[in-house]
């Protein structure tokens, strides 16, 4: 009796490894696919500059743009835009296999994860603290108190301000139209500091304004694929911590979103 009980676990035990090792050894067909035919389908909605529009000469440009070409490089494929699809519909187009992968200032969503593999975030577009060059002291929220911010009315800086409530009592709170208009107040000294998007933020900085601290609001963008692309995903993961690492999305963004 023991000795049958204890073939039965080790038979059990036996098919759950087998069926561990096909599933592990499962063949990612979209990466099959982009490797054998030399070709990488990248879904893309142009209509969001910097990031990606559609140039005079028809083709797509901007900065995810380049980032898709210099991934598809470093992957030994070629680049295949599917644009000009409808933001809404690209996850759409990514679950029917039309495209390989999605680039367009995606915003990582944690409630498409069970579909959706996204890559590590290559830009944060969140929200962040502007302060002139020789301010040294402000690096957070907290650091603000007596001080003036200018934000964009009803923008997530603004929200951000709003909660942080008590905590920012003396704070003196401009609320501006647009966030240009936000951190000219800076420029002009009318506040000592403004919260702003990171992209008009980076567009503004240069000679007298700077970013300061970590993101007080955070907009990760990053890549999307298919939960069935594992592999595919991993090589993006590993091109973009290249990228990182050897100053290539650095450059990149200093191209497409530099000072006015």
């Amino acid at each position: 009796m023991a000795l049958r009980y204890c073939v039965r676990v080790w038979l059990l035990a036996l098919g759950l490894c087998t069926i561990t090792l096909v599933s592990c050894g499962r063949s990612d067909e979209t990466w099959d696919r982009v490797r054998q035919s030399g070709v990488l389908r990248v879904g893309m909605d142009a209509s969001f500059p910097p990031f990606e529009w559609i140039s005079p000469d028809g083709e797509p440009a901007g900065l995810d743009v380049a980032l898709a070409r210099e991934l598809g490089r470093r992957l030994g494929a070629e680049v295949q835009f599917v644009a000009n699809l409808p933001y809404d519909g690209l996850y759409d187009a990514l679950a029917v296999c039309q495209v390989d992968v999605i680039i367009s200032s995606l915003v990582i969503d944690s409630d498409r994860t069970a579909d959706v593999i996204y890559s590590q975030p290559y830009f944060d577009a969140g929200q962040v603290l502007v302060v002139p060059c020789t301010e040294w002291e402000i690096r957070e929220l907290a650091d603000l108190q007596g001080q003036s911010v200018a934000v964009e009315l009803g923008s997530p800086g603004d929200l951000a301000l709003r909660r942080s409530g008590r905590r920012l009592q003396d704070v003196t709170m401009l609320h501006c139209q647009t966030a240009a208009e936000a951190l000219d107040a800076v420029v002009t000294g009318v506040t000592t500091a403004a919260l702003s998007d990171r992209v008009s933020a980076l567009q503004h900085t240069g000679a007298c304004l700077k970013i300061t601290g970590n993101p007080v609001v955070s907009e990760p963008y990053a890549i999307a694929g298919r939960q069935d692309s594992a592999r595919l995903m991993r090589a993006v993961d590993e091109a973009l911590a290249e990228m990182a690492v050897d100053g290539t999305l650095t450059a990149l963004i200093g191209e497409y979103i530099g000072v006015r």
